[in-house]
């Protein structure tokens, strides 16, 4: 799991565990390790923008899910969505991992309102590093599920509604627990294979 150290991230391994899967959380650094202890759990250090390391994490591995993305809209800290996009498919197709899942934004989406044409100009860096990564993912022979949000809360619900190509009606403000309950219920949904998600909370 990349970004395992995150508020969405850590929610995804916490879940995980809870569903017995064993994690391999990757953190850039020890004072990024989870405080958390489970047989399931190894954490490795390295930057996940770093195709060597990732070849070397994922050996063994089926499935690959990162919660990576920008602390701040600049165009640096959101460069992190595509070069790690970089680095998964390298990786991956050194090791022969196929599966592989990531949260993206819905502002990917066909504006449906006018503060949906607005905010990609606020946040235009965002956008464009996350549409690079999906390009970069959907071009690769992987499968690859893509989990577009638009706005998120900490609520300790893991309710969510998810649709095809287009957030849910009304779509509302989705937990990070809610977000990660989803991506984990599609990592052996053969349905949600090479598929883009709208990803919002209950109604």
């Amino acid at each position: 799991m990349l970004g395992a150290n995150g508020r969405t991230g850590s929610q995804l391994v916490r879940l995980a565990l809870e569903r017995d899967a064993d994690v391999t959380a990757i953190v850039r650094s020890e004072d990024k390790r989870l405080d958390l202890e489970d047989d399931n759990l190894t954490t490795m250090l390295g930057d996940p923008c770093d195709p060597n390391f990732l070849s070397r994490a994922f050996r063994g591995k089926d499935v690959v899910v990162s919660t990576l993305g920008g602390r701040t809209p600049t165009k640096t800290a959101t460069s992190v969505y595509y070069r790690s996009a970089e680095a998964i498919v390298e990786a991956a197709r050194d090791t022969g991992l196929k599966r592989v899942l990531v949260t993206s934004t819905a502002l990917l989406f066909p504006p449906r309102s006018l503060l949906d044409r607005l905010l990609p100009m606020i946040v235009r860096n965002t956008v464009s590093s996350a549409r690079k990564m999906e390009q970069t993912l959907a071009g690769a022979d992987i499968s690859w599920t893509f989990a577009r949000c638009g706005f998120l809360t900490d609520k300790d619900v893991t309710n969510y509604r998810a649709e095809i190509d287009h957030l849910p009606g009304n779509g509302s403000p989705v937990s990070r627990k809610g977000l990660a309950s989803f991506l984990i219920d599609s990592i052996e949904h053969p349905d949600a294979i090479c598929q883009v998600f709208g990803v919002s909370g209950p109604e």
